[in-house]
């Protein structure tokens, strides 16, 4: 029933994500006005709102004008449920849920929002670093200073990786380009790491404690690579095009959530 009624939170959570992605980027308010059709204008009914199931019995437009709905909103809501189910069933009906049902909604906002603008908000990074360290007090968690070193720690690190590379970047005279509509904002691309990177290294550390933190940084760089690669080879990306690497750090510390211990000890146990 635990299992269950997760899942269903997720879905409103991924809707309430849906609405986050959109409008702080915006500065506008996540409470008010309500969500409306952005083609017509028209004021979205509750029975029209329901997570998934509107978008399917209204065949993705809207009721009142027939615009196209983007399949990203269910999306979004769907794979919330699904990994906040998981995460029941990972947790059991205990505290530390709570801990799995924030970090996963602050990831997924990561993705979509670093995908489809290049940021990471600060809402989501610094706001969810404090939130880890303030998590970490509940019982079960990680101590609050364990929490707070290692977000520094993660921060530190990304910083150091930052520097290095600007400094690469600018001894050989290699300059990213930047994305198309971000021209003007060129500059913000030459560090190798982002500003919002780093701050979201800190948020990872925060809530994983040192040894997630690790597998989670691990992965994130191994699927980035992978990624990287992939994009050059069949996609036409240039060397000198960014990628948004935060969803490979919001990918890795899902990874890392669910499966870092066992992907831990299995390296502890292959080294020896």
């Amino acid at each position: 029933m635990f299992t269950v009624f997760a899942g269903l939170f997720g879905l409103c959570i991924g809707s309430f994500l849906n609405v986050v992605i959109w409008r702080v980027p915006l500065g506008k308010s996540i409470v008010s006005p309500p969500s409306a059709c952005p083609g017509c204008g028209k004021e979205i009914e509750p029975i029209d709102n329901i997570p998934v199931l509107s978008y399917l019995l209204l065949k993705g437009k809207c009721r009142n004008c027939s615009m196209t709905i983007s399949p990203k909103y269910p999306i979004t809501e769907l794979i919330t449920g699904v990994l906040f189910a998981l995460a029941a069933v990972k947790t059991g009906y205990s505290i530390e849920f709570i801990n799995y049902a924030v970090l996963i909604s602050l990831m997924i906002t990561v993705v979509r929002t670093d995908l489809e603008q290049y940021i990471i908000l600060d809402e989501v990074s610094l706001g969810g670093t404090v939130a880890g360290i303030l998590l970490a007090l509940l019982p079960g968690g990680t101590d609050i200073l364990t929490s707070l070193i290692t977000a520094v720690a993660g921060a530190v690190f990304f910083l150091l990786i930052r520097l290095g590379a600007s400094y690469y970047l600018k001894r050989n005279n290699i300059r990213t380009e930047a994305p198309e509509g971000y021209e003007d904002e060129e500059d913000e691309f030459q560090g190798g790491m982002g500003w919002g990177d780093i701050k979201l290294a800190a948020c990872i550390g925060a809530f994983l404690g040192p040894a997630l933190t690790v597998i989670a940084f691990f992965a994130s760089f191994i699927l980035g690579a992978l990624a990287g690669l992939a994009m050059i080879a069949f996609g036409g990306k240039k060397k000198t095009s960014p990628i948004p690497f935060g969803p490979f750090m919001a990918l890795g510390t899902v990874l890392a959530l669910f499966f870092g211990s066992e992907l831990w000890h299995s390296y502890i146990t292959m080294i020896w």
